[in-house]
């Protein structure tokens, strides 16, 4: 049977706010994990969920006889920007660990996450929103790379190659942003390939 998180903290006379304080997070939060929107999840807040309404956190999962260790998620470093001179897991650009879902993405490869800022792609990605990257792939013509020019802060932008032109396209409701195009003589680095979004809640 299914776990229903709003029933269960109705059972133990639990407001909304009162769930969120517990855990960490707004009223607002919980009310979208208790419509069934847990797939963003942080493993933390699993924990403290469930230590809050007093259930397994297999529970809340919708998982029956098994661990938390053993779900198909795996931990993976979130940075606030990618920049010239450091490592991309240097301590200035860390800010975070996140769980994400293992299914349609390449375990073997690594992932990373990397913060959104600005709204040069917000008709796919908000601010502040965490986009996963598989590093050192192959961006094809149209997908959504992060990209590195001229060896400053790299963008998250969709790819288009002609002939010996690099292509960056901003998806925006912001008309200010425009095509960027560089040829193969310019500093142009490609980071990675963008393969899964996810909101941080």
């Amino acid at each position: 049977m299914k776990f229903n998180m709003k029933n269960r903290r109705n059972l133990l006379n639990l407001t909304l706010e009162e769930v969120g304080n517990a855990v960490g997070v707004g009223k607002s939060t919980v009310r979208k994990w208790e419509n069934g929107e847990i797939e963003n999840m942080k493993r933390d807040k699993i924990e403290k969920l469930s230590k809050v309404l007093k259930v397994s956190p297999m529970d809340i999962l919708g998982f029956e006889d098994t661990s938390l260790d053993s779900l198909p998620v795996k931990q993976i470093p979130v940075v606030s920007q990618i920049s010239a001179g450091l490592p991309i897991y240097s301590e200035e650009n860390l800010i975070d660990y996140t769980y994400i879902a293992t299914k349609n993405l390449n375990v073997d490869k690594e992932l990373f996450g990397l913060k959104v800022s600005g709204d040069s792609m917000d008709k796919e990605f908000k601010d502040g929103e965490v986009v996963i990257v598989e590093k050192d792939s192959v961006v094809e013509n149209g997908q959504i790379g992060v990209v590195q020019i001229n060896g400053y802060n790299a963008t998250v932008k969709r790819v288009r190659y002609n002939d010996d032109q690099l292509i960056l396209l901003p998806e925006s409701n912001n008309n200010e942003h425009l095509p960027q195009v560089y040829n193969s003589s310019d500093d142009v680095k490609i980071i990675g390939r963008v393969v899964a979004s996810q909101k941080i809640y």
